[in-house]
């Protein structure tokens, strides 16, 4: 299980690096503690997690990669290889999303409760 965690602390700490290069401190850190969510035993936290980097795969990776294109295109540079990176970044992003599932599923088969609404 530990490496699931390890996914999701790894996308949002590359959204975080992202946010600290543009200078933008107010939203670097809190994509720098979000992964304390994992911490608590909260399916609401995990949840609200997993939104926040399915949000942030189309408003800050998918804006950033049309915007970089952009710029290479208008520099007459190659683009190609930037594309296929920042499709990587969000492919293991929508991955640390899956990998919160599983994290779910363990938690939930190693509870003396089950599946029991009330935690």
């Amino acid at each position: 299980m530990w490496w699931r965690s390890l996914w999701i602390l790894i996308a949002c700490w590359l959204l975080c690096a992202h946010f600290v290069r543009y200078e933008q401190i107010n939203f670097a850190i809190p994509f720098a503690i979000a992964p304390l969510a994992l911490c608590f035993n909260s399916v609401y936290l995990l949840r609200l997690l997993q939104v926040l980097l399915f949000v942030s795969v189309f408003t800050v990776w998918g804006v950033t990669t049309i915007e970089a294109i952009q710029m290479r295109l208008a520099q007459e540079a190659p683009w190609l290889r930037l594309s296929f990176i920042m499709m990587a970044v969000m492919l293991f992003t929508l991955g640390a999303i899956i990998c919160g599932n599983g994290i779910l599923r363990i938690r939930r088969q190693k509870s003396p409760w089950g599946n029991s609404p009330i935690r």
